[in-house]
């Protein structure tokens, strides 16, 4: 009998255990809401905005119906235009190249460090021109890019800084919190995030008060007050119940994030001598949230699918850059224009390191991994 045969499988997410460590206070939240008649945004939403913001080192947050929208509005926000150029990775979900191509700007990519899978701030001073607005960095897999290098070369171009920080709720860098350098950060509380949400959601931190009035001005259809409109704006609004499910679970995301840096550090330990499975790089690995734990494999196929036979699922993300879609054809780039990127795509898997994994499921994703590589 088999491995798959005798023992559950070991999935990369456990919503399930979640529901259960939050309890009854999630449906109770939910029903708070419902009895309220305050739908969308109201008390639920605000409470949420002012507590994830000052856990972020961060003055003002700002609702949002959902991650791509707050990247999309933060993008306004910072006075980005159509034919503008934002230097971003290539290395990402698509959604941060793409809300720079929804607002009519031109995605302009620089390639990524190999060992860390993060924006290489080198690749970005070389990339610099005269039609650059913004830069972009993705806070991939839960740590941040070096953001005070970022700052400096923003401040000394004055050019805006928008941080994506969908995958590093809560992270740190050199004492640097997630949002906290950026003219404004993003977030997605997709629930396959870190702090998820029990359907979409997002929001927008920033440290200045103009900022914050722009973005909730663009979330309501450019109103700073009841059918009064001074801008084309969208519909963007937090929905109270997502607010009221995140505010349920923001008092666990320190020690869920602490959980996943336990996780963390027995696979780093037990990778450390293995010549076939290779951690990508943890900067700071006291403020990695390890939203995913990145390795690098050969014949990842093969692995991946031995894997599954021995009851372990993984991910891979993303098994193409971005620049290599087919939606980004006529941004001009080819196969060949960020070699670090593109290796990463074909090499990296992603084991499961949410916080509800046993000590014995952590050994058995050890053990199969080291045995199948």
């Amino acid at each position: 009998m088999s491995t798959v045969d005798t023992q559950p499988v070991i999935a990369p997410l456990d919503l399930a255990a979640e529901r259960a460590e939050v309890g009854s206070a999630l449906g109770e939240a939910v029903q708070r809401v419902v009895a309220s008649g305050q739908y969308v945004l109201g008390p639920e939403v605000a409470s949420f905005e002012q507590e994830f913001a000052r856990l972020h080192g961060c003055a003002h947050g700002v609702g949002m119906a959902s991650g791509t929208d707050a990247l999309v509005l933060g993008l306004l926000a910072l006075g980005v235009k159509a034919g503008d150029h934002v230097l971003t990775t290539p290395f990402s979900f698509f959604a941060t190249a793409g809300a720079i191509a929804w607002i009519g700007a031109v995605p302009r990519f620089c390639d990524v460090e190999a060992d860390s899978a993060l924006l290489d701030c080198n690749a970005v001073e070389a990339a610099l021109t005269d039609k650059v607005t913004c830069i972009l960095p993705v806070h991939l897999y839960g740590q941040l890019a070096d953001m005070k290098r970022l700052r400096a070369i923003a401040d000394e171009r004055k050019l805006g800084l928008l941080e994506d920080g969908a995958q590093a709720h809560m992270a740190v860098r050199d004492g640097i919190h997630c949002g906290e350098l950026g003219d404004a950060g993003t977030f997605s509380f997709y629930p396959t995030k870190n702090l998820g949400a029990i359907g979409e959601g997002g929001i927008v931190l920033c440290q200045d008060e103009d900022v914050a009035q722009n973005l909730r001005q663009l979330r309501d259809h450019g109103s700073p007050g009841k059918y009064v409109h001074t801008r084309v704006g969208t519909n963007s609004r937090l929905h109270a119940i997502q607010a009221a499910a995140l505010n349920v679970k923001l008092p666990h995301l320190a020690g869920w994030n602490d959980r996943r840096r336990e996780v963390a550090g027995r696979y780093d330990e037990a990778f450390a001598s293995s010549a076939s499975v290779r951690p990508l790089t943890s900067v700071d690995a006291k403020g990695h949230v390890y939203h995913q734990y990145t390795v690098r494999v050969q014949d990842r196929e093969r692995v991946q699918k031995r894997c599954m036979e021995q009851g372990v699922a993984t991910g891979v993300h993303y098994p193409q850059p971005i620049h290599l879609q087919e939606a980004a054809a006529e941004w001009g780039y080819t196969a060949g224009d960020f070699p670090n990127a593109e290796a990463l795509a074909n090499e990296v898997l992603c084991l499961p390191v949410h916080p509800f994994l046993k000590d014995g499921d952590v050994q058995r994703v050890i053990e199969t991994l080291l045995r199948v590589s």
